[in-house]
């Protein structure tokens, strides 16, 4: 079911806002609560402070019951050659059936060829399903950090990263 990403703007907020309920199983275990309109909103302009929402891409893909997975990927953060893929979600439907791997691989094409040699991204520790996910794609832990509080819920979260070529991956010696 997966093909070409659209790039998705602030205008795409309300589409957004339906997946993320249609995801709300991962805003529960996030937040401890179901996600709103702001929260969709939001995807678009939070970045790190010596980031702007230009750095960021948020790529969409949508199919007859509309958009069905989100990517949100930083370039160039926290260093060059560096890009930080902050979001990731695929429609409770769309899960178990190869959709996540090919959206990503996607992702993982597109940056690449924009300059990326090397993708980094967090899981919450007690997303144990994202984290087996993520390291059946080759991803390695470089660190723990946290915890962070997500509106009424607090996490420790996992650092991965994935190298695209030859470079070597700061902080990690595994």
């Amino acid at each position: 079911m997966t093909g070409a990403p659209i790039k998705l703007t602030q205008a795409d907020a309300a589409d957004v806002a339906d997946l993320y309920n249609r995801c709300s199983d991962y805003f529960l275990l996030q937040d401890g609560a179901a996600p709103t309109l702001d929260d969709a909103r939001e995807l678009f302009s939070d970045v790190p402070p010596e980031k702007s929402a230009h750095n960021q891409a948020v790529l969409g893909w949508k199919g007859p019951g509309g958009l069905y997975a989100i990517a949100a990927i930083l370039r160039d953060y926290p260093r060059d050659g560096t890009w930080y893929l902050g979001f990731m979600i695929v429609d409770a439907a769309q899960r178990g059936r190869g959709v996540g791997r090919s959206i990503y691989s996607t992702v993982e094409s597109w940056a690449a060829a924009g300059g990326a040699t090397e993708i980094r991204l967090a899981v919450l520790e007690a997303n144990e399903a994202a984290e087996r996910f993520w390291r059946s794609l080759g991803f390695i832990e470089y660190r723990r950090v946290g915890p962070d509080t997500f509106k009424m819920r607090s996490h420790r979260r996992i650092e991965l990263s994935r190298r695209l070529s030859g470079a070597t991956v700061e902080g990690s010696n595994k």
